[in-house]
């Protein structure tokens, strides 16, 4: 074995490929098919979109699990260990099989060189196939059509939203976009689209391939009944008066749909009750997803970082009682859309604590400053050298009727959680 020890696995992986991200599936199918992972006996469900994709992985998780199956889940990024992206039966890999499953990887590449996504995802392939599962539910890294993950042939696909984001690789238009999430769809297969408006790409590629394209409000629906209960409607399928999902929003009752509408399409194959679709929803684990921390005040830990996932923070901002002060603790990466992000959120906001991340890719917080200068007019802003000290500033000044968010990145919510476990 190359290396003993997970840390010394995963710093190797950042070096061994010559670029950060390549999208292409060439070099991960030759290798996929030497281990023999590549066409898996267990079901899968492939989960693309702009946002979402993480809530649905963890909802079909949790309701395949309590229904009795061995489920496994494959996720990215991770906010504390590496070990999260790859869970079996609900529980986070151990060392040991992650070192072992690596091991397999480097055998099996001989010189081929792979990006560190890459790498990851032919390891949770591995582990998944030794596992013995019954289903197993991988959630695309970028967009859809040269992700490492869609070298699966997928039971059922999924494309859970599609906005404007990563556009140096998938295009600045939705239109584009969408025919790059769309390109995990399989034909003769389902594929299901939980946008409420998708592109004419996404639908006219189903078309293209014979793809059964099930589309919310047309094929699918859901209804709130109050702030506990909700119900799901398909052409074979009512299901009313269920748990609202342990997840925060509206948006989450509409991932929750979505996932149970992928479910019923492989339900002759793995059939679940209504009973175990209840316990599963009430059972969600997903942190950094408006997660709440009762502290000396509020506070609140989102990944949103992005125009999209912005205006949903903002809506379950403003679904709050008030704040006799609400703070935010901000930074975010360079390619993003950094003045929508301000401007979805901005007015919800009495001060701004900002820095920047441990990123080749971040936005200085100089640069940060002048984006909010330009963006949010009379903002109260304050900079610090590093997240933890612009989040300890922040709860250090705090009383208990204050609220301090955390937002602006995966990397901006696991420094603060790094913080406080």
């Amino acid at each position: 074995m190359r290396f003993e020890h997970l840390n010394e696995w995963l710093d190797w992986q950042e070096t061994l490929h010559s670029k950060k991200i390549e999208l292409g599936l060439e070099r991960i199918a030759e290798v996929a098919n030497v281990m023999g992972v590549d066409k898996p006996i267990y079901k899968t469900i492939v989960v693309a979109g702009t946002n979402g994709k993480g809530s649905i992985v963890s909802t079909l998780e949790s309701i395949y699990h309590h229904a009795g199956y061995r489920v496994g889940a494959y996720t990215s990024p991770h906010l504390l260990q590496y070990n999260e992206r790859i869970r079996v039966n609900c529980k986070n890999i151990d060392d040991e099989s992650l070192c072992n499953a690596f091991n397999k990887v480097d055998e099996a590449r001989n010189n081929t060189s792979l990006s560190y996504f890459e790498f990851g995802t032919l390891a949770a392939m591995e582990i998944f196939n030794a596992a013995e599962l019954d289903v197993a539910i991988y959630e695309v890294g970028l967009g859809g059509r040269l992700d490492a993950v869609n070298i699966l042939d997928s039971d059922v696909a999924i494309v859970s939203s599609i906005g404007i984001d990563h556009v140096q690789w998938l295009g600045a238009t939705r239109e584009l976009i969408g025919f790059e999430k769309a390109g995990v769809f399989r034909a003769g297969h389902s594929a299901i689209c939980g946008d409420t408006a998708p592109p004419d790409s996404l639908i006219q590629h189903a078309k293209k391939l014979g793809t059964d394209l099930l589309l919310i409000n047309q094929d699918y629906s859901f209804e709130i009944n109050n702030d506990e209960m909700w119900s799901f409607h398909s052409e074979n399928l009512d299901w009313n008066e269920l748990p609202t999902p342990n997840l925060h929003g509206e948006v989450q009752i509409g991932n929750a749909a979505t996932a149970l509408m992928a479910l019923s399409q492989i339900d002759e194959k793995l059939p679940v009750t209504r009973e175990c679709v209840e316990r599963g929803l009430k059972n969600i684990s997903l942190p950094g997803r408006f997660q709440r921390i009762h502290s000396m005040c509020e506070i609140i830990l989102d990944v949103a970082h992005n125009l999209d996932s912005a205006n949903v923070l903002a809506k379950n901002l403003r679904s709050l009682t008030p704040a006799t002060k609400t703070i935010a603790v901000f930074a975010v990466l360079s390619d993003k859309d950094v003045c929508g992000i301000i401007e979805s959120v901005g007015g919800l906001f009495d001060e701004w604590h900002i820095s920047q991340l441990e990123s080749e890719r971040t936005l200085d917080k100089e640069s940060l400053k002048k984006q909010l200068d330009n963006c949010c007019h009379d903002c109260v802003i304050y900079t610090h050298s590093s997240i933890a000290e612009a989040y300890n500033t922040a709860k250090n000044t705090a009383s208990e009727s204050m609220r301090i968010v955390v937002f602006g990145s995966f990397l901006t919510v696991a420094e603060v959680l790094s913080l406080e476990v």
